[in-house]
């Protein structure tokens, strides 16, 4: 109700139709900026947007805000048309050990910068204040983004998502946000081509693990379960790769150091990360981009979740292609008797409850990749002696 109120007063209406009527230009096409600039996997689960404008706008050039560790993943996604690095001065969590004028000189350059593309529309799929105000200050004349904010009157085009309490996964989340400006929410899985590496492809078939997580977003699967993992996989005579950052190689080299047939990675960047999990048997790895980034290449994988239903795989599962199995075969989670919503962690009877989830099912999760979709049921033809008979 309120949405449509702000609608009527605001001139919502009027807007978005002057915006479609952008949308329909040729000689100058319409440019696109979609902002996510916190972590991997949620710029990844945002990228369905991306590949939804490119199928119903295919003149529109489309960029996006993003952090700037991530630029190299514009080596393998064709459909982004430019990049707008965050340096780290607009989320809160990565203005720390910056000084203010630090801060305010990276704010200015990046004004500039958003303002010397002239976009027509800016997409907000978080939002946060600093955000918002850069694209006002850069003067984006269609600024849509979210009505349950504070700030929502430096936007000019508004959706109204209640996130927490849906049922909904995140990806198709954001696809709703298309809504509110008359296109369609359909779901399209992303266009990735990862490019040849002069690097030597392993030869022989190999896991990859990414076992340790630093941000504390949601509860994790215990090192020594990975570490349990990988020997398993060890006494098969099978190798193991674990990946991880600069900062993670301490401690994977003293929880994985003395395995045999297990290597270390964490010198990779993000596109051979992808080729490395591309031509992997599987790969494991707890609610994180990097098990976002198995998926957006195609690489079989299982993931594990805490229960509680903001971070429960079935809000954050990974992007679904044809050949995935059901949610609950490749992403495992806990069953416990408990409604949990949010993590109460110490205070809760069964924290941490991903301990729970056995090696054993991690293993068994592994065999549902390897089923084949059963072929159509093709109508048979009719021969010319039955049509005669009839």
């Amino acid at each position: 109700m309120w949405l449509k109120i702000l609608e009527y007063i605001s001139g919502f209406r009027r807007r978005r139709l002057r915006l479609r009527r952008v949308f329909l230009r040729k000689v100058i096409p319409p440019k696109i900026l979609i902002v996510r600039n916190d972590g991997m996997g949620d710029f990844i689960l945002t990228l369905p947007i991306v590949s939804a404008i490119k199928q119903q706008i295919p003149n529109a050039r489309v960029y996006v805000l993003a952090a700037r560790p991530l630029h190299s993943m514009a080596a393998f996604l064709p459909e982004i048309d430019g990049w707008v690095l965050d340096p780290g001065c607009l989320l809160k969590r990565h203005k720390k050990n910056k000084s203010a004028l630090q801060l305010k000189t990276e704010y200015t350059s990046l004004v500039r910068e958003v303002a010397a593309y002239r976009f027509d529309l800016a997409i907000f799929s978080y939002a946060e204040k600093k955000s918002a105000a850069l694209i006002q200050d850069a003067g984006i004349p269609y600024r849509l983004g979210p009505l349950r904010r504070s700030f929502f009157y430096k936007f000019n085009l508004w959706y109204y998502i209640p996130r927490q309490k849906t049922g909904q996964a995140e990806y198709q989340l954001n696809l709703k946000i298309l809504r509110s400006l008359r296109l369609s929410n359909q779901y399209r899985f992303p266009r990735v081509e990862i490019p040849e590496l002069s690097t030597k492809p392993l030869k022989g078939r190999y896991i990859v693990m990414h076992a340790y997580k630093r941000s504390g977003t949601a509860l994790v699967w215990p090192l020594e379960n990975f570490q349990a993992l990988a020997r398993h996989y060890a006494a098969q005579k099978t190798q193991v790769i674990v990946v991880g950052d600069r900062d993670d190689h301490e401690i994977l080299h003293s929880y994985f150091g003395a395995i045999p047939l297990t290597e270390i990675h964490t010198e990779l960047n993000l596109v051979q990360t992808a080729a490395l999990m591309r031509g992997a048997r599987h790969v494991f790895g707890n609610s994180s981009g990097p098990l976002h980034l198995a998926a957006l290449v195609g690489a079989p994988h299982t993931g594990f979740y805490p229960q509680n239903k903001i971070a429960a795989p079935r809000r954050w599962r990974t992007l679904p292609a044809p050949a995935t199995p059901r949610l609950s075969e490749h992403l495992l989670s806990t069953d416990f008797p408990v409604n949990c919503v949010r993590c109460k962690l110490e205070s809760c009877t069964y924290y941490p409850c991903t301990k729970s989830i056995s090696v054993e099912s991690a293993v068994a999760s592994t065999r549902f990749w390897k089923r084949a979709a059963p072929s159509p049921v093709k109508p048979r033809k009719k021969t010319a002696k039955k049509r005669q008979r009839r």
